[in-house]
């Protein structure tokens, strides 16, 4: 190949030229000074936009994270009616091969995760569900991963969790996600503590 080798090749043999006659010399500079600094600014901007596209997608998994659990809430405590539409603001956001890894153990499958909380329709009247410390963990391509707190109060014990979701990206999805996988582990505090209790023992 041609082109970059030889538009160096001429670059350098310019600049020693002019150097020896006393020409042009500070002219390359400044433009070699121009052309970096234009490197660097082009630099920054793409840090900038590598920022805020990442800004972005952790907004959307948090409002995903926060949007479901309200659904959850709204469903569980009987203040949603018991209808497909409401049921399928749940349902629809989990994929087909959507798995749960429970807080005591249990691998469920969609099917099996769906069944529970349509019977749990109402049953838990007083609960109440808050989400914190949403953080992406990982975005690579179409698959995202991120962990958050869940706490709950009126369920007659607490039921805090530290929760890890796999989504993938779906347009038509609510915030562009879908659920493909969640991870909880029990987590011990009180409502809404500023520091989780130290495990007993």
């Amino acid at each position: 190949m041609t082109g970059p080798h030889e538009a160096a090749g001429g670059t350098a043999r310019g600049t020693v030229a002019g150097s020896v006659h006393g020409t042009d010399a500070g002219g390359v500079r400044e433009a070699a000074d121009g052309r970096s600094r234009e490197a660097d600014a082009g630099s920054v901007r793409e840090a900038a936009d590598g920022r805020s596209r990442e800004a972005d997608v952790a907004a959307a998994c948090r409002a995903e994270i926060v949007r479901l659990h309200e659904v959850i809430e709204r469903w569980l405590s009987g203040r949603a009616p018991r209808t497909a539409e409401e049921f399928d603001a749940f349902a629809g956001s989990l994929l087909p091969g959507f798995t749960l890894s429970g807080p005591d153990g249990p691998s469920l499958t969609r099917d099996q995760v769906l069944a529970w909380v349509e019977a749990e329709h109402g049953r838990t009247p007083g609960i109440e569900i808050r989400i914190r410390e949403v953080e992406l963990v990982a975005a690579d391509g179409s698959l995202l991963v991120a962990a958050y707190q869940e706490w709950q109060r009126g369920t007659g014990a607490d039921r805090n969790r530290r929760s890890t979701a796999v989504f993938l990206r779906d347009p038509a999805a609510p915030h562009g996600l879908r659920w493909r996988h969640l991870h909880e582990t029990w987590m011990p505090g009180t409502w809404m503590s500023e520091t989780p209790a130290p495990p007993s023992g």
